[in-house]
């Protein structure tokens, strides 16, 4: 009997990164779906789960959904032609990072080969940043330590006094700064859900002043 073998070429459709927005660094492990899509599509998708039933819910990986490598790259193979909607984030980070819609689009050269449509994704961090000055004058603070209380993030302010603390939960959080001559300062502020973003400046007082 003779034997027939089909060839089967898979071909990436879709393809992109994910970023930190605030560091430009890549993500690894941002959970990336599609959420909007062509009726082929979603067809496809229907009769896929078919035969995972609750299963498929669950699933990490899907035609539709996948995970970013350690240098932030994903992809999706096989996709007709239309318009769709990525979404991007970090469940395993609860309210560290927001979550990035960004359009896309996969068509067809002449020849019938597939447009590759490359797409960005930058997730912003929920933080806080601001200015370290020394009461009474403009000039910054360099290598003040900026920690919130309770928790570990933290941060140092560069050569101007500018600092930038990402990845912390929502909610009302302390800020604590202290430096060398300086007595520690203390604020308050209320970050209101994931990729939120405040901005507070302190005015350190010299120890002995």
């Amino acid at each position: 009997m003779k034997s027939e073998w089909e060839i089967v070429r898979r071909r990436v459709a879709l393809t992109g990164r994910v970023l930190d927005a605030g560091t430009g660094k890549p993500v690894q492990g941002a959970v990336v779906v599609i959420t909007g899509m062509p009726d082929a599509f979603k067809k496809k998708l229907e009769i896929s789960a078919l035969p995972y039933g609750n299963r498929w819910n669950t699933m990490l990986e899907r035609p539709d959904k996948t995970r970013t490598r350690p240098d932030g790259l994903f992809y999706f193979l096989d996709l007709p032609d239309g318009k769709y909607s990525l979404s991007a984030s970090i469940p395993s980070c609860g309210g560290r990072y927001g979550t990035v819609e960004q359009p896309a689009t996969v068509s067809r050269s002449a020849g019938g080969d597939t447009k590759i449509g490359f797409v960005k994704c930058a997730l912003p961090p929920t933080l806080v940043k601001g200015k370290i000055t020394a009461s009474g004058h403009k000039t910054g603070v360099a290598l003040a330590r900026v920690r919130i209380k309770g928790s570990g993030e933290r941060a140092f302010s560069d050569a101007q006094g500018q600092y930038t603390v990402v990845g912390i939960e929502p909610g009302k959080r302390t800020l604590l700064v202290s430096a060398q001559g300086y007595r520690e300062e203390s604020q308050a502020c209320t970050l209101g859900g994931p990729g939120a973003s405040e901005t507070l400046n302190f005015a350190l007082t010299r120890e002995g002043a």
